[in-house]
């Protein structure tokens, strides 16, 4: 499973966790969406040994375009962080692919979570044939 920004929001949510409702009132500035229609960009990491750590290897920068954001992953595990804090991969360890993202890799050139996701179908349709 892939959940893409709001996808990931919906992630947390469905696994105990909440949401920041509005983002500028927490990190003090509107990078993480500029303005209306318009993706901004900003540096993240990732935790060693991550699912995301792996997928996203070698990235140090996302496009963004959000006002919500998770504050609390639930049962998730936290994987990446932007500069200001803002969690922005969350996952499942206890499963073979659950990943969320706060970013928009379908509006990116390196759309390396959707591939991700691909690969592990195909590798699971491989298991169950």
């Amino acid at each position: 499973m892939l959940g893409i920004c709001r996808g990931m929001q919906l992630l947390a949510v469905a696994a105990g966790g909440a949401l920041h409702q509005h983002l500028p009132d927490v990190v003090g500035h509107d990078a993480h969406r500029p303005a209306p229609g318009v993706y901004g960009g900003h540096p993240v990491r990732f935790a060693p040994g991550s699912l995301a750590g792996a997928v996203m290897a070698g990235v140090d920068r996302v496009n963004s375009y959000h006002h919500q954001a998770v504050a609390d992953p639930g049962r998730l595990v936290v994987t990446g962080w932007s500069d200001d804090g803002v969690i922005e991969a969350v996952e499942d360890p206890g499963r073979r692919f659950v990943l969320g993202v706060q970013w928009h890799p379908e509006n990116d050139a390196d759309p390396r979570p959707v591939g991700a996701l691909v690969r592990a179908a195909r590798e699971h349709r491989a298991l169950t044939t």
